[in-house]
């Protein structure tokens, strides 16, 4: 009895969006929830409150969006959430790695099949960080320590995700291997760097920027072709001879499965309005040294299948996946 009413409300949700012009100039009517499937502080909740802001200040919706963090199981938690609410347009959730490498490599009972893309955003590269007091004052150093004592470096990250990826491609690349520690979020990993509990830490600009500001975080390599103008003294891995060690992230936007076309036609048009934005382009993209590359929902679609086939490849290349 319960799915029935459960299927009835949403078929009427449905009917109500997709029903006469009017109906639809008033969507969204509500306030829309954007979830961060992480806890504060992390590139994915760093980039929702930005989004938030812009659209708050730009009136690129009628309604705003109200960031909600629902950290757990590496994305798993808040991922599940969102897809429960089969056809609502009234969520939405940022999309980072563990969108992808939560499924492959853990139980997660949600993939990218049930979700609705409205966006991707933009290219996000990774920052190898050591704590200012650290002997280790540079790359080379990092791998002399590493090849001398095998497992003996802790490096913290982000669960299963694109940390875990950077420290397979880097331990690959040199013949080594680290003591790889998984956290929550970005900004857990941060804080164990911070606070002297691991060695070194992988961390995007979003996380990284208010520690390096203050000067309690250096950066010893960048997983990008070329140096950051943001970071013009940091070298990239290839620089310091590991060309294997280029990796970024693809940041973007999901809703739950059977969204109906017109919301997500909406949402996709406000999505645009914000890559078009001079603010947010300032104020996040360049702030955050993020690659600006906007896909629409369409060309997201696409990008999101060749996502996961492309971390399926890369996981069984670093013996993640056999």
């Amino acid at each position: 009895m319960r799915k029935l009413v459960t299927l009835l409300a949403v078929l009427g949700l449905v009917l109500g969006l997709c029903g006469s012009g009017p109906a639809w100039a008033a969507y969204p009517d509500k306030p829309i929830t954007f979830v961060v499937p992480f806890s504060a502080g992390g590139g994915s909740d760093v980039m929702a409150r930005a989004i938030a802001k812009v659209f708050q200040d730009e009136k690129l919706l009628p309604q705003p969006l109200v960031v909600e963090n629902r950290p757990g199981g590496s994305g798993a938690v808040g991922y599940a959430y969102v897809a429960r609410r089969v056809g609502d347009p009234y969520i939405i959730a940022t999309v980072s790695s563990s969108f992808w490498t939560t499924p492959l490599t853990a139980e997660s009972p949600v993939n990218y099949e049930d979700f609705t893309p409205i966006s991707g955003l933009g290219l996000d590269p990774f920052l190898l960080m050591v704590n200012p007091k650290s002997p280790y004052k540079t790359l080379e150093d990092v791998i002399k320590a590493a090849k001398e004592k095998p497992m003996g470096l802790t490096v913290g990250g982000t669960s299963l995700s694109d940390d875990r990826v950077c420290t397979g491609l880097l331990e690959k690349a040199a013949g080594i291997k680290f003591n790889y520690v998984p956290f929550e979020g970005g900004g857990e990993a941060m804080t164990a760097l911070l606070g002297g509990h691991v060695d070194l830490c992988w961390a995007n600009p979003g996380e990284a920027l208010n520690q390096l500001e203050a000067g309690r975080a250096a950066v010893l390599a960048v997983s990008v072709e070329e140096r950051l103008a943001q970071l013009p003294d940091v070298p990239t891995f290839s620089e310091a001879g590991y060309p294997q060690v280029v990796h970024y992230q693809l940041r973007g936007i999901v809703a739950p499965k059977n969204v109906p076309e017109e919301a997500v036609k909406v949402l996709e048009a406000a999505f645009k309005k914000l890559h078009e934005s001079q603010a947010w382009q300032k104020d996040y993209m360049e702030r955050f040294m993020v690659t600006p590359r906007y896909y629409n929902a369409k060309d997201f679609a696409n990008a999101i299948v060749e996502r996961n086939n492309a971390y399926t490849v890369v996981y069984k290349e670093i013996g993640v996946l056999k």
